[in-house]
C-alpha cells in the first residue's frame, strides 16, 4: 500500500487503487501494462576483429596497445572493433584499460 489506509494523506493514492490503478515500480511494469516486451540485448559482435579482441579481453584487462600487439589485429581495424564492442556493451574502457563486461 502507498500509505496508511486511514490516513488523509493516502486518500488520493488509495482512491486510484480502488479504481484499478496499477502500481509501477520500474520500466518493465510499464512495458507489461501495454503488452510490450523489452528490447533484446545488443547483438554479439559481428566482425572477426571484434571477436578476436573480445577473446583476448576475457583473459584479462588490457590497454589498446597491448590488445593490438597481442592479437595481431591491424590498429585501424582494432580501433573500429573496440568501438563496436563498446557500443554492444561487451567491453568497457576505464583509465585507459579495456575490460570484458560480465
Amino acid at each position: 500500500m502507498p500509505g496508511e489506509i486511514t490516513s488523509a494523506l493516502s486518500g488520493g493514492t488509495n482512491a486510484l487503487l480502488r479504481l484499478g490503478a496499477t502500481p509501477v515500480t520500474c520500466a518493465g511494469d510499464v512495458l507489461e501494462l501495454f503488452g510490450l516486451e523489452p528490447h533484446a540485448p545488443p547483438p554479439a559482435p559481428v566482425s572477426a576483429a571484434a571477436g578476436v579482441l573480445l577473446d583476448r579481453l576475457r583473459d584479462g584487462a588490457l590497454t589498446a596497445d597491448e590488445l593490438i600487439r597481442d592479437s595481431g589485429v591491424e590498429p585501424g581495424a582494432a580501433a573500429a572493433a573496440l568501438v563496436e564492442l563498446e557500443l554492444a556493451r561487451s567491453v568497457s574502457l576505464e583509465d585507459g584499460v579495456y575490460r570484458a563486461s560480465a
